[in-house]
């Protein structure tokens, strides 16, 4: 708060819009962060289950199209046969989409159709949950993050000529895999034999959402550093201006006490109604200031014209007042005395006062001498006895008790 104390009206009102918009910025910042990755890995469900579906797909094409073309499947034509096939495709794809591509089962022939833990585990929910179409998950493969996808296919009538009862099976496949050794003879129709497995590396996936955020953080941070410039425009515009112009006429008006400048009208908004305020009381202060004017040269020309001598002064004693019949009574100028204590008028003969001081003497004996004919010896500036008589009154102005005397020769 400190660092915001002495700073303009304008600049903290920037800052804290600046700091709101900041937080919304960095709030919008992660909502688009976590859309975007919500963005990507739907993509990445809809591209893996598109590759996972043409690779399954491949397989049972292949399967019904060496059935229907009665081809006999041999040694010499074993990358016909269509998991083979399927998978040999599956990485001439990968290799165009840095995406790894397979097709595993349990029950596998070819070590590369082996599954890995978490194909193992998914393979288990197929079987356990048959209705369970696909699965995925963010998990880690060798240490780094990756997104697997698998998609279940099961056994078709196609399948169990290399899969089904293994007296059916292909003379070479009964050589290479007997049944002995061999796991994956013997299966049944509509019996899962497999999934088609989609491996992506999710540095990829995360390449594509950075760069997503990064756009969606540069477009919003723009939006909003324009923002900020125009509301710090309206904002100078509309309130600071017109409150930095209040200010001066208000420095204006204390420093020559004059009443003359007002602000020029505005709107009706609340620094208008303030302005109008403003305008308001500087005509009723003109207005007094006027009236006070003339009462005090009324009041001037009546106690510099009197007859008799007028002093005032405080409690203390300090003159405030000295008219010019007591200048010529006392022999002092009013530059002179003004400022100085009221007992240098008054002659050392009358003891009781200079005894008491004159505070202490108006406390005693000031009630006494109000409003009634009083008499004492005065001293003119040469030292001289004047003899007076006076009449005393008492006023109080802001808290603070001030006296008048009017002075005149005894006759």
């Amino acid at each position: 708060m400190n660092l915001l104390r002495n700073r303009s009206l304008l600049s903290k009102i920037n800052l804290t819009i600046a700091a709101i918009l900041l937080l919304f910025f960095a709030l919008s910042a992660w909502l688009g962060y976590r859309q975007q990755r919500a963005f990507i890995l739907e993509d990445a469900v809809e591209k893996a289950r598109l590759v996972a579906s043409q690779a399954i797909r491949t397989r049972e094409y292949l399967s019904a199209q060496l059935q229907i073309g009665g081809i006999v499947l041999s040694e010499q034509r074993y990358g016909m046969i269509p998991v083979v096939a399927s998978n040999r495709i599956g990485l001439r794809v990968a290799e165009d989409l840095d995406y790894r591509i397979r097709q595993v089962s349990e029950r596998y022939r070819n070590a590369s159709n082996a599954p890995d833990p978490f194909e193992s585990q998914t393979l288990k929910r197929f079987r356990e949950t048959p209705a369970l179409g696909e699965y995925f998950a963010i998990t880690t493969d060798r240490g780094e993050p990756v997104f697997r996808y698998l998609q279940p296919f099961t056994a078709e009538e196609s399948c169990l000529e290399c899969h089904g009862d293994p007296k059916n099976a292909p003379a070479f496949l009964q050589r290479l895999y007997p049944l002995a050794k061999d796991q994956a003879y013997n299966y049944q129709i509509g019996e899962i034999i497999g999934a088609a497995s989609v491996t992506i590396p999710m540095d990829r996936l995360y390449r594509q959402i950075w760069a997503n955020v990064r756009h969606d953080v540069l477009y919003t941070g723009g939006v909003f550093l324009a923002l900020i410039t125009c509301l710090g425009i309206l904002i100078r515009v509309v309130v600071t201006r017109p409150l930095a112009r209040f200010g001066t006429v208000i420095g204006e008006v204390v420093r020559t006490g004059q009443f003359e400048e007002k602000l020029p009208r505005r709107g009706g908004d609340e620094i208008g109604v303030l302005i109008d305020g403003f305008n308001e009381m500087i005509d009723h202060l003109r207005e007094k200031t006027r009236h006070l004017e003339e009462s005090e040269k009324r009041y001037r020309v009546l106690t510099e014209t009197a007859r008799d001598g007028i002093i005032s002064f405080l409690a203390n004693g300090q003159i405030i007042l000295f008219n010019h019949e007591a200048e010529r009574m006392f022999g002092y100028s009013k530059a002179e005395v003004l400022g100085l204590g009221v007992d240098r008028l008054i002659h050392e003969d009358y003891a009781e006062l200079h005894r008491l001081g004159v505070e202490a003497y108006l406390k005693e004996k000031g009630g006494a001498a109000v409003n009634k004919l009083n008499r004492l010896p005065g001293r003119r500036r040469d030292g001289t006895v004047l003899p007076l008589e006076f009449s005393l009154s008492v006023a109080e102005s802001e808290g603070h008790l001030f006296y008048t005397a009017i002075v005149r020769l005894q006759g």
